[in-house]
């Protein structure tokens, strides 16, 4: 094989392996994207796993929630607002026999210095044993005449009412920080 026969053997050599290459800086670049769409990907299965658990979270409150309304409004209308309250000394089967104001909610961890160290609350315009007429609470739709005597007064009708606004809370501390569900119902002995 003479000179020139091998550096045309070499030219073509050299410019077939310069077309079919990569040159470092595509290798850099595909690299480079690489790790963005992964990085990008790794990011949305975080972010997703975090939604699912506080959907979670947001269903089992939720469920609490309407499962507590449900017994509310099985409860004979005489007697719900002595059962649930937050005293025990006006329980209908006697001193701490009735379900009082709070509830275990399962799965869910209840606020720092939540009533009762649990996740779940029932809420009564009302200061104890005690339910008012003249009580402020908005949600509530309060104050209101709760005796159907056309006044709204300051007096206990724990005895004498026929309507009874009421409010369940779900407070519990998730991944994200504190959150709570709630739900208000007009329970009525008409």
């Amino acid at each position: 094989m003479n000179a020139k026969a091998t550096r045309t053997i070499l030219s073509r050599s050299r410019l077939a392996s310069g077309q079919s290459g990569l040159t470092l800086v595509e290798l850099t670049v595909a690299i480079t994207v690489m790790v963005i769409a992964l990085c990008a990907t790794a990011s949305t299965v975080v972010t997703t796993n975090a939604l699912n658990r506080q959907s979670h979270e947001t269903a089992v409150a939720r469920k609490a929630a309407e499962s507590m309304m449900e017994a509310l409004r099985n409860t004979s209308i005489q007697t719900v607002f002595a059962r649930y309250n937050v005293a025990t000394s006006d329980d209908p089967g006697g001193a701490g026999t009735a379900p009082g104001a709070n509830f275990v909610v399962e799965g869910l961890t209840p606020v720092a210095g939540a009533p009762g160290g649990v996740a779940g609350h029932i809420f009564f315009p009302s200061a104890g044993p005690d339910l008012r007429e003249n009580v402020v609470d908005p949600t509530l739709g309060m104050p209101r005449d709760l005796s159907g005597d056309i006044l709204q007064d300051g007096f206990d009708h724990s005895a004498d009412y026929f309507v009874l606004p009421v409010r369940v809370r779900v407070t519990w501390t998730g991944k994200s920080g504190p959150r709570f569900v709630e739900l208000q119902t007009l329970l009525s002995g008409i």
